[in-house]
């Protein structure tokens, strides 16, 4: 495993803690048609915290443990910079972390 993918691995961590921290995780998961959503951040089915929970976080766990390819962009810190805006200054260290992962799915990171 590369350095690269083990800081995104750290940062799938921390994002986690900072969803658990907003009180945004949720220990029951959506209905298997809601995860089915072929839309981009399932905005028709999914609120943005349950995309990152149930979508975001295990696909690049998965693809991290499996050394497979990642992707080489993100484009999630823009939809998260809406989508969290509600939270203010709260959501502020969750954005950072999106950004970062953005960052770091660039091929140039």
């Amino acid at each position: 495993m590369d350095r690269n993918t083990e800081e995104i691995i750290e940062l799938l961590r921390q994002m986690e803690q900072e969803l658990r921290r907003l009180q945004l995780w949720e220990d029951e998961a959506p209905a298997d048609e809601d995860l089915a959503s072929t839309l981009p951040f399932a905005h028709d089915r999914l609120e943005f915290h349950q995309w990152l929970q149930w979508i975001l976080l295990p696909r690049m766990r998965q693809l991290c443990r499996d050394s497979g390819p990642l992707p080489t962009s993100s484009g999630i810190a823009p939809m998260a910079e809406v989508q969290l805006a509600p939270w203010g200054a709260d959501a502020g260290t969750l954005l950072g972390l999106l950004r970062e992962l953005d960052r770091r799915l660039e091929p140039s990171a």
